[in-house]
């Protein structure tokens, strides 16, 4: 986990690669680590379903359309801007820093 400048915050144990990451999500607490930080996340739809606090979420996810339940022009929009958010890159140079 990195703050909104790249720096390592946290690093959690390796897992076996069938491990979902919403698992290793759950395992880890990411949530309360994300809210002792003061921080919060965006996450693919995989991730649906970790966050549940409507009022005060963490995690934010995009929006699902299903067979019966389109999705609005807006929350597509909201969809496409999200999946273009930049992102800090994951390359130990941003954790300058931190020490291993």
């Amino acid at each position: 986990m990195t703050d909104e400048r790249g720096r390592l915050i946290r690093i959690s144990a390796a897992r076996p690669g069938r491990t979902h990451d919403i698992t290793a999500a759950r395992h880890d607490h990411i949530l309360a680590h994300l809210r002792a930080a003061g921080l919060g996340a965006l996450a693919d739809l995989g991730f649906r379903g970790l966050d549940n606090d409507v009022r005060d979420p963490v995690i934010v996810t995009g929006f699902h359309a299903s067979r019966t339940h389109k999705l609005t022009p807006g929350q597509k929009d909201a969809n496409r801007s999200r999946s273009s958010a930049p992102t800090p890159p994951a390359t130990p140079a941003s954790c300058e820093p931190c020490s291993f």
